[in-house]
C-alpha cells in the first residue's frame, strides 16, 4: 500500500507515489542509514509518527476523516499517511485501505474518525495491527451519560488489554508543528518551544490566538485529552520534559485521573522544563464528610494551590496569561540564585503601577550600589528619579540610546537579576518624532547584546506593542518577551523570579514520590478514640506527650498526683466525639480533686449520653502558656496524603489561617509553610509567649507527613490545638480518622 513520500530537499509529500517502508522500530525514513534505526518507545511514536493512517477516511469535504487528511497534505507532513475506508478507493490523491490490519506497512497512529459506537473495536483492530497509539474523536462517552460511560468502559477495558496509546475520546487531537503532523485540524501554527496539554479543544484555540496576538514563540506539540480514557497528564508531562524541542509546558486541565501521578510528574519535570497550569471546574472536588478540623478545610482548591505550587508548577488564574508566562517561561532564563528585580521607566505612573504590582505579586526590588546609582545618574541626569524603580524622567524622551546604557548599569549591579522597562520604549518615533526611529531599532540591538552578554532577562512592555514597531520585532525574535499590559509584564516577571528560585531549591525539595496509599479514601470514616489514636501517632515517632488512661477516680487521683501538675480530663467513649458538649472535658484538675471530678465527668456524660460505653477517662498533664497551632493531615481525594499547618484551636474552622503540602514532606517545604501563614508572625514570640522553636516544629510536620504518606488506612489526622512555646510543644487534642475498610487501624 502506498502513501505519502519525502522530497529529500523540501521535505514535501507528493501525493500518490510509491513510499519508503517505515522501519517497524520507528527509524525515520528520511534519516540516515537504515539499518541502524531509532529505537523510539510507544509515546515517541504516538506524538512524533513517522506513519498516520485515518480510520474513517471520507471523501465528504465535510467530514472530519476528509479534513484531518487535507490537514496534513497542507502542513507538509513527510511521512505515509493511509486512508482506510472499505468503500472508497482513493481519497485526495491517495489510495485507501479497507482496514487497519491490510494497510501492509507499520503504522504509529491512527486517527479515528469514526462513530463512538464503532471505535472500542476500531481500537482493537488497530492493537493487533501493532499500531502504537490512537487519537479518538468522537464524542458520545461518559461525558453524555449512562450509555456512554458503558462504550467508554469497553474502550478502557481494550486500552488495559492491549496497552495501546490513546488520546480521548472527546478530542480536539494532537499536533507536532515541526513534522507538520497536524490531527487538530489547525492551520497556519508556528513552531515554536511551547508545548501544549489541554482538555478542551476551544482553549487549544484560545491559546494559539492569544500567542499569535502577543507574538509569541511558537508552539512544539499540543494535544488535546479529552476525556483521558488512555494517555494522562502526567504521562504527557513526563514525555514533554524530556523533549529538546519543547521549552515549556502549558497546561490547560479541569479534571484530573491520577492527582497524584500528575504530582510526581510535574515535581519531576519542573526540574528540567517550566510547567505553567490554567485549571478550570476549581470548586470543590469530590465532596466528603470530614470528620476532623483538617477535613473539613481541605477544600480542593486550597489543597491543588499548595501542593502543585509545592511541585514547581507556576498557576495562572487567567486564560489571558497561560500563553504569555508559558512564552516567556520557555525562551528566557530564570533569574539567578539571590538576584531581585530592577524597573526602568520612563514615567512615574508606569512606575508605580508596576511596582505595586510586583510587589503583590511577592518579588524583591533589588537595591541599586552605590556605583550603579553614580552610573545612572551620570546617564539620565539631575532629574531622573533613582530608587529603584529608576524613572528616566524624560531623559529619554529625545535620545532613547540612554535606555541601553541605563540597561547596562543596572544589569551591571551584582543585585540585579531581571530588568523590567515599562513604558513607550520602541514607540517614540511615533509619538514624538519619526527620526527618531533608527535610534530605537539601534537601541533594541543594543538591549538584545546586552541581556545576552549579561545573562541576565529583559522584560518590556510599551503602550506601542499593539503598533508592531519594527524595533519590537527584533526584541520578540531575540528572545526578549514584548507586551503590552503591565499586568502580564509582572505577571512575567514573578514567574520568572519564582522559576529561579524554585531552580536553586530543587536538591532541598521532594520528588513526591508515590506510596502504597490510596488516593481516595475507601468505606467510611471512623474516629479512633483518643487513647488509640496517640498510640498510632506515637508509632510514628511523634511525641504527644504524657499521657494515662485510668478507669476509676482513685486512678485518675493517682495519675494526677503523679504528674505532680494540674491535668486534664476527657472521657473515651466510642459514642462521645465532641467531649465537650455533653460534660465530658475537665480541666486545671488537681491531685485533691481529681477523684470527685472523675466521679462527676463520669456522671454526666452518663446522664447526656444514656448509651454512652465509656471505656475510661483519659489524663493529660494541662499545656503550658503558648501559641496555638494545628498540625495536621488528611488523603485529598486527588492528590492523595497532604499536611496541613496554620493557626489552632476552637477558631481554626472560621478562621482558616492553615497551608498545606503534599506528603512526604522535606524540612525545606516545612519551613515554607511555616512562612506562608498569619500565625508565623506569633512564632517569634509576643507578649509573655516564648518564641517557638522553628526547627522542632519543622520536624513535627515532616514526621506528620511520613506517618500519613506510609500508613495505609490513615484518613484524617489532627493534632489541635498544638501549645507551642520554646522547645515545648505540646498536643493537647489528637484525632485520628480511619477507614473503615482498612484493616490494623492501631486502635
Amino acid at each position: 500500500m502506498s502513501g505519502m513520500t519525502i522530497d529529500a530537499a523540501r521535505a514535501t509529500p507528493a501525493a500518490g507515489s510509491p513510499a519508503p517502508a517505515p522501519d517497524p522500530t520507528g527509524g525515520d525514513p528520511a534519516g540516515s542509514d537504515p539499518t541502524r534505526p531509532t529505537a523510539r518507545d510507544g509515546f515517541d511514536r504516538l506524538f512524533d509518527p513517522r506513519s498516520i493512517a485515518v480510520v474513517g477516511a471520507s471523501a465528504d469535504p465535510a467530514k472530519r476523516g476528509h479534513q484531518a487528511i487535507r490537514a496534513l497534505l497542507a502542513a507538509g507532513y513527510p511521512y505515509p499517511v493511509y486512508p482506510v475506508n472499505p468503500h472508497a478507493d482513493s481519497i485526495l490523491g491517495l489510495p485507501v485501505s479497507g482496514s487497519v490490519a491490510g494497510i501492509g506497512h507499520p503504522v504509529d497512529v491512527a486517527l479515528v474518525a469514526t462513530p463512538a459506537r464503532l471505535v472500542p473495536d476500531v481500537v482493537a483492530e488497530c492493537a493487533a495491527a501493532g499500531v502504537a497509539g490512537a487519537v479518538v474523536l468522537a464524542s458520545g462517552f461518559r461525558e453524555s451519560g449512562a450509555a456512554g460511560a458503558e462504550l467508554e468502559a469497553r474502550l478502557r477495558a481494550v486500552i488495559d488489554r492491549t496497552g495501546i496509546h490513546v488520546v480521548g475520546p472527546n478530542t480536539s487531537g494532537m499536533l507536532n508543528v515541526g513534522t507538520g503532523a497536524n490531527l487538530v485540524g489547525l492551520p497556519d501554527v508556528p513552531a515554536g518551544p511551547i508545548s501544549v496539554i489541554a482538555q478542551s479543544g476551544n482553549m487549544l484555540l484560545s491559546l494559539a490566538a492569544d500567542n499569535r496576538e502577543l507574538g509569541g514563540p511558537g508552539f512544539d506539540i499540543c494535544v488535546g485529552l479529552g476525556n483521558q480514557a488512555g494517555v494522562r497528564y502526567d504521562e504527557c508531562v513526563s514525555y514533554l520534559a524530556r523533549r529538546e524541542q519543547t521549552g515549556a509546558i502549558a497546561v490547560h486541565c479541569e479534571g484530573l485521573r491520577d492527582g497524584r501521578a500528575f504530582l510526581v510528574a510535574v515535581a519531576e519535570a519542573s526540574r528540567h522544563r517550566p510547567v505553567v497550569l490554567l485549571r478550570g471546574g476549581r470548586s470543590e472536588i469530590g465532596q466528603r464528610a470530614a470528620l476532623s478540623h483538617t477535613g473539613s478545610i481541605a477544600g480542593s482548591d486550597r489543597v491543588a494551590t499548595a501542593v502543585l505550587r509545592q511541585a514547581g508548577v507556576e498557576l495562572v488564574d487567567r486564560s489571558d496569561e497561560l500563553a504569555v508566562v508559558a512564552g516567556a517561561l520557555a525562551t528566557l532564563p530564570p533569574m539567578a540564585a539571590g538576584t531581585r528585580v530592577a524597573v526602568l521607566s520612563d514615567g512615574g505612573g508606569h512606575a508605580a503601577l508596576a511596582a505595586d504590582a510586583l510587589t503583590m505579586a511577592g518579588v524583591e526590588f533589588a537595591e541599586l550600589s552605590g556605583d550603579t546609582l553614580r552610573r545612572l545618574r551620570t546617564v539620565l541626569g539631575e532629574g531622573a528619579a533613582l530608587a529603584n524603580p529608576v524613572d528616566a524622567a524624560g531623559a529619554t524622551d529625545t535620545d532613547p540610546s540612554l535606555f541601553a546604557d541605563t540597561v547596562d548599569a543596572l544589569m551591571s549591579d551584582p543585585q540585579v537579576g531581571l530588568v523590567l522597562l515599562v513604558g513607550l520604549f520602541g514607540g517614540y518615533h511615533l509619538r514624538f518624532d519619526p527620526r527618531l526611529r533608527d535610534s530605537e531599532n539601534r537601541t533594541a540591538g543594543r538591549l538584545l547584546e546586552l541581556a545576552g552578554a549579561h545573562g541576565i532577562p529583559l522584560v518590556v512592555q510599551s503602550c506601542y506593542a499593539a503598533d508592531r514597531p519594527y524595533n519590537h520585532a527584533m526584541l520578540r525574535d531575540g528572545g526578549v518577551r514584548v507586551l503590552s499590559s503591565i499586568d502580564h509584564a509582572v505577571r512575567v516577571v514573578a514567574a520568572l523570579y519564582r522559576r529561579g528560585r524554585r531552580l536553586h531549591t530543587a536538591d532541598q525539595r521532594s520528588t513526591l514520590a508515590l506510596h502504597h496509599v490510596p488516593t481516595r479514601p475507601t468505606g467510611r470514616g471512623q474516629v479512633l478514640d483518643e487513647p488509640a489514636a496517640r498510640r498510632l501517632v506515637e508509632r510514628g515517632g511523634i511525641d504527644v506527650g504524657p499521657w494515662r488512661l485510668v478507669g476509676s477516680a482513685g486512678q485518675a487521683a493517682a495519675a494526677v498526683a503523679g504528674y505532680g501538675r494540674q491535668c486534664a480530663l476527657k472521657v473515651v467513649s466510642p459514642q462521645v466525639v465532641h467531649k465537650s458538649d455533653v460534660g465530658g472535658v475537665r480541666l486545671c484538675v488537681t491531685a485533691d480533686r481529681a477523684a470527685d471530678e472523675y466521679r462527676a465527668l463520669v456522671e454526666e456524660v452518663s446522664a447526656n449520653v444514656p448509651a454512652a460505653d465509656i471505656t475510661g477517662v483519659l489524663v493529660t498533664p494541662m499545656a503550658g502558656t503558648g501559641t496555638e497551632l494545628l498540625v495536621g493531615a488528611t488523603v485529598d481525594p486527588i492528590y492523595g496524603p497532604v499536611v496541613a499547618f496554620g493557626g489552632g484551636g476552637t477558631l481554626v474552622e472560621a478562621v482558616r489561617d492553615v497551608t498545606f503540602r503534599a506528603a512526604p514532606l522535606t524540612h525545606l517545604e516545612a519551613r515554607e509553610m511555616l512562612d506562608e501563614t498569619t500565625v508565623s508572625r506569633l512564632l517569634d514570640g509576643h507578649r509573655d509567649v516564648a518564641a517557638v522553636n522553628r526547627d522542632r516544629l519543622v520536624e513535627l510536620l515532616v514526621r506528620v507527613g511520613d506517618l500519613v504518606a506510609t500508613t495505609p488506612g490513615l484518613r484524617e489526622l489532627d493534632l489541635n490545638p498544638v501549645i507551642a512555646a520554646g522547645d515545648t510543644l505540646h498536643p493537647v487534642d489528637v484525632r485520628v480518622v480511619v477507614d473503615t475498610a482498612a484493616e490494623g487501624s492501631g486502635s
